[in-house]
């Protein structure tokens, strides 16, 4: 099969990179075909074995099939009772094995001889000590590290530089909507008023909500009766699953949907004994499989690694999530075209992007669900594709989305949620400049006026508010503060002379001087 050009750039850069790297990591968004790449790179070693790590049972198989089809060689598997023979004659030079079976307390891992290349799927999860030790082991033996995932930044703040040396490629998801290999997405954010996650704490100061508080909030009657009626009345009749918190949530919205809204709706989750194998491939097979089969999906913890339906035409997140990461894997499984769509000979970046529009799948749909408080900070649409937007860009998207009457474009938000920040630093940085040019006006006349009040009583060159000032000595306190001696009445002048204990000589003279021009005409008067 051949490789898409990404897909052959990322091989590229991947090889070159271990010319100086031990370990490398490469970072694709789901849908873009990281399996390919690496059978691929594993189809074209020469330098010893090549083991494949996988943290789900699913996961195993899908890369048994792909190296299986691609190579034509059946690989040797390591999960459970399962083992690969390592008889020197008999061995295959490719290994499929679980991590919960490679890193167990057997070790199974070092049983495995002539590891050339370890490939870790979904390496986001490889920073465990047991994993740690895996690798180095065959690290220590010469061997050479690829991982891969979609989601490289961890909610808990432990960094890939831990495991790998050097980052190959880093995909996003925007690069692969614009380039025509993924649909977009639309969404809106619905806020549920019954929903208050105040009171949930979080694991750690990094960590996401605590499963079982968050559990005891996501089931109540209420929320549970909120979630399918925002599930029903915006997923139409798209092909829908309900990402939840629980398995009592999962089972009550399904229930709901049914009893409720008449809706074809069931449940699946991890545990076997409430959900045995059998149940829960029916009801994936209905789902997928079958047009008229179910509607409606309500899962816990089993569709965010691993699955792939191209159908998905509609996500409905009722698991509120602090974790970047978890949410991107989640969001990841709507972004798939339909097959065959944007593989065809000769393809283009807009050609492909014509053939998604003239789909029976141009876009999925996403409806983010947050709590009421708002206190939490919840991952929605708007985290996964602002990337270096910033936080503020991405707050403002996340409210278009909640005021939006319909789903809408995410990128489409974040750029209108771009421009109206623009609009606005641009009228602020107006407002303020007025305000400062306000501020230097006042200034200047508040200067103006205080220099007329601070002036020497004896500057007869003073100038105030653009008149001459009149000449003479002025009072410096009381209720004629200001004022010329002479425009003061003779009444005040006499209470002064009397009875204020005057500490300034030049006034208490002025005063005097003024009192008895005053007077002196009286008595000659008389």
């Amino acid at each position: 099969m051949k490789l898409r050009d990404y897909q052959q750039d990322a091989c590229d850069a991947i090889t070159a990179a271990w010319e100086d790297h031990q370990s490398v990591m490469a970072v694709l968004p789901t849908g873009t075909g990281k399996t390919e790449i690496f059978v691929h790179l594993a189809g074209n070693w020469e330098q010893g074995r090549v083991l494949i790590v996988a943290p789900l049972i699913q996961l195993v198989s899908q890369a048994v099939k792909k190296v299986t089809k691609r190579t034509g060689i059946a690989p040797g598997i390591e999960q459970a009772s399962q083992t690969s023979c390592e008889l020197e004659y008999m061995r295959s030079p490719f290994v499929v094995g679980s991590k919960q079976t490679l890193t167990g307390a057997s070790k199974r891992y070092k049983k495995l001889v002539n590891i050339g290349l370890v490939i870790i799927d979904e390496c986001h999860l490889a920073t465990t000590d047991l994993y740690k030790e895996m690798l180095d082991y065959f690290r220590d033996r010469g061997a050479k590290v690829l991982g891969l995932t979609a989601t490289p930044n961890r909610h808990d703040g432990i960094g890939m530089d831990n495991i790998f040396d050097h980052c190959a490629i880093n995909m996003g998801i925007s690069d692969g909507v614009d380039q025509g290999w993924l649909v977009r997405a639309k969404a809106k954010c619905v806020q549920l008023e019954s929903l208050d996650l105040s009171l949930v704490s979080t694991k750690g100061s990094k960590g996401d909500f605590k499963d079982g508080e968050l559990a005891n909030v996501m089931e109540r009657d209420e929320v549970v009766f909120e979630i399918a009626d925002v599930a029903a009345r915006e997923s139409e009749n798209l092909k829908t699953v309900i990402f939840c918190a629980c398995v009592n949530e999962a089972q009550a919205v399904a229930e709901r949907l049914v009893d409720r809204y008449g809706k074809r709706a069931d449940w699946i989750c991890g545990d076997k004994i409430r959900c045995p194998d059998e149940k829960r491939q029916e009801v994936l097979d209905s789902f997928t499989e079958d047009p008229e089969g179910l509607q409606f999906v309500c899962n816990v913890g089993i569709l965010c690694l691993g699955w792939d339906f191209p159908g998905l035409e509609h996500i409905v997140m009722a698991r509120p999530t602090k974790s970047l990461g978890l949410f991107t894997q989640i969001f990841g499984r709507g972004t798939r075209p339909l097959d065959g769509v944007v593989d065809f000979e000769g393809s283009t970046a807009e050609s492909r992007l014509a053939a998604i529009e003239a789909s029976d799948k141009t876009h999925f749909r996403i409806t983010d669900l947050v709590d009421s408080s708002m206190q939490h900070k919840i991952c929605t649409s708007a985290d996964v594709l602002a990337g270096n937007e910033g936080v503020a860009i991405t707050a403002r998207a996340r409210k278009l989305m909640q005021q939006a009457g319909s789903a809408i474009d995410v990128e489409g938000a974040l750029t209108e949620a771009e421009l109206q920040l623009k609009v606005e630093e641009k009228q602020r940085k107006k407002r303020e400049e007025e305000e400062r040019q306000r501020r230097l006006r006042d200034s200047v006349e508040a200067q103006a006026r205080y220099r007329s009040f601070s002036v020497n009583p004896f500057d007869t060159n003073h100038v105030s508010d653009g008149v001459a000032s009149k000449k003479g000595p002025r009072m410096t306190f009381g209720k004629h503060k200001g004022k010329l001696l002479r425009d003061i009445p003779t009444s005040y002048l006499d209470w002064l002379m009397r009875e204020a204990n005057i500490s300034q000589p030049w006034l208490r003279n002025s005063i005097a001087k003024e009192h008895r021009e005053r007077v002196q005409p009286m008595r000659t008067s008389l």
